[in-house]
């Protein structure tokens, strides 16, 4: 006869690990997600096997644990206790709802089977202390691998090293006068094509494709470029008109 285990717990990562745990094996999985959910399955399905999460919505799993040892006819059905990593779990607590057996989630599948069958095979009526589950360790982590260092140049006891002179900056040419924005140097007229020429029409339908190209953030950035450069030279040629007359 095909036996079916109750899965009681509200974590659905859970219930989809167990379901996929025992899907090879002639075993019926039916899934809650509340206490209260369990004890109504349980007089519906009458489980062979209560998988019960310690602290889920509704009746925890301890007092899931209890109402089947208090059932008339379900008292021997065997009760194995969910508990998560970080939750506190008495073994007194335990053993007075009468669990069978508890494991630590997250738990490897094959730990979890091998539980449940050895559950399954033993004397539904007695208490079973199973092995202790192994936690999961954490994977432990790379180190980060370190680059070789360049080794520091050598330096002779008798002469020390003489640092570098520095080497003097170019001054910027002056925009001639006729140029106060400076850019000749930039937009270098390129040379007519040899074919044809370029009428005026054309290059403004040119102008107006690259200003339509232009986002508003590269105009103000020459904007905030040009307009100091300009607003100077203005007020120096104003001021040496002035001085002059």
């Amino acid at each position: 006869m095909r036996k079916t285990i109750l899965l009681a717990d509200d974590s659905p990562t859970i219930r989809r690990l167990v379901t996929q745990t025992f899907a090879d094996a002639d075993l019926k999985i039916v899934e809650v997600s509340n206490g209260d959910a369990a004890i109504k399955a349980i007089e519906e399905v009458k489980p062979s096997l209560v998988l019960a999460d310690i602290y889920m919505p509704g009746k925890n799993g301890f007092e899931v644990c209890t109402f089947v040892r208090n059932h008339p006819r379900l008292n021997a059905v065997p009760v194995i206790l969910l508990v998560g990593a970080f939750d506190a779990f008495n073994d007194e607590t335990a053993k007075q709802a009468g669990a069978t057996a508890n494991i630590k989630k997250p738990f490897e599948p094959g730990a979890l089977i091998e539980l449940v069958n050895s559950v399954l095979s033993g004397d539904p009526g007695t208490v079973t202390e199973p092995e202790p589950v192994k936690e999961a360790r954490p994977k432990p982590q790379r180190e980060p691998r370190q680059e070789p260092q360049p080794e520091p140049p050598r330096v002779s006891k008798s002469a020390p090293a003489a640092a570098p002179a520095p080497q003097p900056m170019a001054a910027a040419a002056p925009a001639p006068e006729d140029d106060l924005l400076g850019l000749k140097s930039i937009f270098v007229q390129e040379p007519a094509p040899p074919t044809h020429g370029i009428s005026d029409d054309d290059v403004d339908r040119i102008v107006d494709r690259v200003i339509q190209k232009l986002s508003t953030q590269v105009i103000e950035s020459i904007a905030w470029d040009i307009v100091p450069d300009i607003t100077e030279k203005i007020v120096r040629q104003e001021l040496k008109r002035i001085n002059e007359s």
